[in-house]
Formats: structure tokens, sequence, C-alpha cells
């Protein structure tokens, strides 16, 4: 039985983009500025007061410095660029080093800020390089080919750096699944505090999403919140100080290496509370073309925090390169929108005639098996040698050469394996981890598919899902599986108060499911809660995972998930992953052995 698509008709007047969504607007605080420190601002920031801004006019350098500080910096990227790249050198006098300085140091630092001084005034007076270009040019050029003619490969050589802060981690994880022309760096929960409250109202950093706004379930919501950030607050220091009890300080640490291992530490257990709802911060790389395809997804979201960000995105590019966003705010735009709003509606209709879910009694809250291998390319061996075998000098079709190796010996293929696995361990000597993931498996190990069907954390699935060179989908979040703590955490002296306040979530994620929408409910569920999905990958995009994710600084549940990847990839295709590097070490401190090295770097300098 098909299904009626209900159509809307598409109107320019009324496009989804030009909706009021500010019932959806996420609270943000930003930062305040003095009069000075807005004219170092301007030049490089598109704006100096909202949530999304696009930065320009820096070396590539500096900005990727700058998105890279999201993921260890409390502050805006806004505040960092004035701390770090800007008071040296306009206020030379006032660092540290000044009186180490030699005279002519000192005038080199001051003519440096002359300079600085001499180009704010250009900037100022002319509107920067803008008015020396000839930019109409070029935005007509965009409007012909792209916007006329449908040439939509140009659109992946125009690039743009954009912000985005006070994001919910509940629409980081649609922004992050998108995977070709976009490269995001975020604010981490592993390594950064999420106690501060917002400065403008103190209140705890979550979004309270739209749909529950004005409703009966709004203070329960933020009831809910506000008790699970409480305990992460109280848990601050405590926990700290239990970590520290747990992990002394060994002979072969510094102060610094203890303090930021037993840190990382005490975040890395505790984060487990925050919920879908926390607001994080990203930065992206990425050219027009993607940012026109994230929009749309955006837009054409049932979930109105999706589709506030997805305007506010395009509204701050339309300021810096209107012509290569025009499309998802005309007509073809709302129609992709609308075909993904529909795709969802169908989806919900079939998953509701189709399908029927697991009762309670039938949910295995205690299943600790992190993965099962669903699929794999059969005769595995034989499709990687036949690909790698394909760019020799020969007249054979792909097909005549997976014969050809077919009837090679199974012994054969697996030395033939070896030896190209081989490579990547130089003169024979044992792998190394650290440095032999970096040469990557031949293209061939593609030619493998596999599919795995995976449970984790929720946090760890937000690790995880960040790589982009594979296939990951998930249900919509759920406390239905339960919870998981590391153990440390349970045998800590917060743990009734952890345990008592996740058993409380369940009860408002289940209300908010079933009186307002799944999706929603989404924002309740915090991070320790079971999660499935699933991942579809090829051989050499796991060997990469594998290989980066075992390491010692990587946090313990998700390593635990990835190795159990590993184990069953070897013994389905054993020739083909018989180079994989595995850390199976345990490491009560996933971040000692990291810090230990830049120890020794900095005894070094």
């Amino acid at each position: 039985m098909a299904f009626k698509n209900e159509r809307r008709i598409v109107n320019s007047d009324v496009l989804p983009i030009h909706a009021d969504l500010e019932k959806f607007a996420p609270v943000y605080s930003p930062e305040t500025f003095t009069d000075d420190e807005l004219r170092y601002l301007r030049p490089f920031f598109s704006n100096t007061d909202r949530s999304v801004f696009v930065v320009t006019g820096l070396p590539e350098e500096v900005i990727g410095a700058l998105s890279s500080r999201y993921s260890r910096a409390p502050s805006g990227m806004r505040r960092v660029f004035l701390r770090e790249y800007i008071l040296p050198i306009s206020k030379p006098e006032e660092q540290n080093d000044w009186n180490d300085l030699d005279e002519g140091e000192q005038r080199e630092r001051l003519h440096t800020k002359l300079e600085l001084e001499t180009f704010l005034a250009y900037h100022e007076k002319h509107g920067g390089i803008e008015g020396l270009v000839n930019t109409e040019r070029g935005r007509r050029f965009f409007t012909k080919w792209l916007a006329e003619f449908g040439d939509d490969s140009i659109a992946e050589l125009s690039n743009a750096h954009v912000c985005l802060e006070g994001v919910s981690n509940v629409v980081a994880n649609r922004l992050e699944s998108q995977r070709i022309g976009i490269s995001p760096l975020e604010k981490s929960t592993r390594y950064v505090s999420f106690r501060d409250r917002r400065p403008t109202d103190g209140t705890y950093q979550y979004v309270v999403p739209g749909e529950l706004k004005g409703t009966v379930y709004e203070a329960w919501f933020t009831a809910m919140m506000d008790q699970l950030f409480d305990l992460y607050d109280r848990m601050h220091e405590g926990y700290l100080d239990y970590t520290k009890t747990l992990y002394p300080k060994g002979d072969n640490e510094t102060d610094i290496s203890f303090k930021r291992s037993r840190s990382a530490k005490r975040f890395d257990d505790i984060r487990d509370l925050l919920p879908f709802a926390t607001q994080t911060n990203i930065a992206f790389n990425g050219n027009a073309r993607s940012y026109e395809h994230m929009i749309n997804r955006l837009m054409g979201s049932d979930l109105g925090e999706d589709r506030w960000w997805g305007q506010q995105i395009a509204q701050e590019l339309e300021r810096v390169m209107p012509s290569l966003v025009e499309r998802p705010q005309n007509e073809r735009g709302a129609r992709v929108q609308l075909y993904m709003r529909n795709l969802v509606e169908l989806r919900r209709r079939l998953t509701e005639r189709y399908m029927r879910p697991k009762d309670a009694s039938e949910v295995d809250q205690n299943q600790r098996t992190w993965s099962k291998l669903v699929d794999c390319t059969p005769d595995s061996d034989i499709a990687v040698i036949a690909s790698f075998l394909q760019q020799g000098d020969h007249n054979l079709d792909i097909d005549e050469l997976i014969e050809q190796v077919r009837a090679i010996s199974k012994a054969e293929r697996a030395e033939i394996l070896r030896q190209i696995l081989a490579e990547r361990q130089p003169e024979g000597n044992e792998p190394k981890r650290e440095t032999d993931r970096f040469l990557k498996p031949p293209r061939a190990f593609e030619a493998v598919v596999l599919k795995f069907a995976v449970r984790g954390r929720g946090g760890d699935y937000r690790d995880l899902h960040r790589h982009r060179q594979l296939t990951q989908d998930r249900h919509v979040l759920t406390t239905a599986f339960g919870y998981d703590l590391e153990a440390d955490v349970l045998s800590s002296p917060f743990i009734e108060d952890i345990e008592e306040t996740l058993e409380t979530v369940c009860e408002l994620r289940d209300e908010i499911a079933r009186e307002i929408s799944p999706k929603v409910a989404e924002y309740c569920v915090p991070f320790a809660f079971i999660q499935n999905w699933y991942i579809q990958i090829t051989a050499r995009e796991l060997y990469w995972i594998v290989e980066l994710r075992t390491g010692p600084q990587g946090r313990r549940h998700y390593r635990e998930i990835v190795a159990h990847l590993a184990d069953q990839a070897i013994r389905e295709a054993p020739s083909v992953f018989q180079g994989m590097i595995v850390d199976r070490n345990v490491y009560g401190l996933a971040r000692r052995e990291s810090e230990l090295r830049a120890d020794k770097r900095r005894q070094k300098t």
C-alpha cells in the first residue's frame, strides 16, 4: 500500500528559510567588547555579537589555529583572537617578556603595532579589500553559472570558515554527520568544563527546544536539566580530588602532566551526565556547495532548532558570499527542503506501519556486546588483490582480474596481502601504531565493505560518528537500553546521586517522546545512556579508525568498542586484516602517556 505524500505548494514568497523561527533560537550570551576591541575584530569577523559568524581576511594558519582552540577553549573564538593574536601586537609594552627585549627588538614590536593601526585605519576608510577589487564581477559570474546554469562544481572552489556558538549537541550531531566538503572542529566535552553559567541570566548552558516552550513540559524539562548540571557542577572539584587519590603522581611525571592528565580523566568520567541539550561551539571549513547542502538539510528537518541554525547560516553567508547561497533561499532550495521533510514523514509512517518495537521486557539493559558484524564482502582477499593489481600493466578488466586471482591458492593470496601490508613496516621492523598508522593501506582495501551493528554510550557515539569516510546512522536517542558508567565512577562517592539523577531522566524523556515528539525528547538524554547505530565501512577506513581510536589517549569505552570491531573483522577476513595494529593495553588514565610525551618535548626546549 502506497502512502499519500502530502505535499504543500512551494510559494516563493513564503519560503521555509524566511519563516519566523525565533521561537527555536537557543539562548546566546554574546561576549562584550570595548570600542577599541571592536576595531580589531571588525576586519576579520562578519559580526561581533551573533552566534553565527564567518572568519575572513586572516592567514589560513591563523584561522586553523583559532578553530582548533574551540576544542579546548571555554571562551568564544573572537575573545581568543583578541587575547592571543591582537594583544601581543597592540600592547607590546604590557607583555611579560617586554623588559627582556633589547632596544632593537622593542623598536621592531612598536613598528609592528604601528603597521596594525595603519591597516585598521585603512580598513575603516575603505571597507576592506572589497573596495579595491571587482567583487561584483565575481558575484555576477557565480549568479550566471551556478544559479542560472546549475554548474555545481564551481561552487566547490569558494571556501568559508563558519563558526557556530551555542548549538545543542542534538544539532551538532546532525551538522557533523555531513561527510563531503565540510571539516568541523568542536568544543570538547572531554577536556573543557561545562559547569559555567551564562553571564546574562545565570542559567546553565543548555538549549530548551522551542517545541517545549509554553507547554506544561517546559518547567519539567528545565528542572531536569538543572538537576543534571547541578550534579556535574558539584562533582567538578570533588571528582578531581577522588581521581588524584586513585591515580597518585608517578615518579616520572611533572606537575604539569599530573594536573592535565587527572583533569582530563575527571572530564572523561563526569561528561556522561551531560545531556544532548548541552550547548557547544563548532568551527567549520567548507566549500560553498557543501554549505548549500548543509542549509538544505537543516531547513528540511522536522526539528525547530535545526531550521533556525540553517536560517542563520544562510543569512550570515549571504553577507560574505551572496551569489553562492542563493539557491537554498529560492524555489529550488524550498523544493529540496520539502523533499527532505517528506522523507522524514514517510519514514515515520513506514516505521509505524511495519516495525514492531521491542517491549520493555525484551530490551536487554545488561547486554555488553558492543558490536556485531552483520555483513562483509565475500571473498574479501580476492577483492583486495584484484583491485590492487588494477593499476598494473595489463589489458584485463576487473572481472577478469578477479577470476585470475581466484585461481591463486588461498595461502598464496594471504602471502600477497602480507607483502602489501609489510610495506607499512620499513625494514621488517615490528609495527608501531604511533608512526605506521599514517601509512594507510592502499585504496584497493576499499573493495571490502563491512557493516556492523553497534551499541555504545551516547557520548562515545558522538566521538566515533565524526569519521566521515563511512556511513553511519542511528535510531532516535533513547533511554530504553539503560546507561553505562566507568568503573571508577561506579566506585566513587557520588554514585548514588548519579544513579538517582539518571533514572529520573527516563520518565521525562518517555513523556515528551509520547506527547510531543521522539526527536524533541532527544534533548533530555544524557551521554551515559546506551544508543544503537550501524557503521558501514571499508577495510581501509577500518584500519584507520582502529589504529587511531585504540590509542592510549582514547576513552576506555570507545577503545573497547573499536577493538571489538577489529576482532570481528580479523575473524571474518584474517588475511585482509593481518596487518591491523590494535592497542589492547589497559590505560587507567587516557591522557597520561601523551602528557608524558609532552613533558619530554617541553624539557628538550
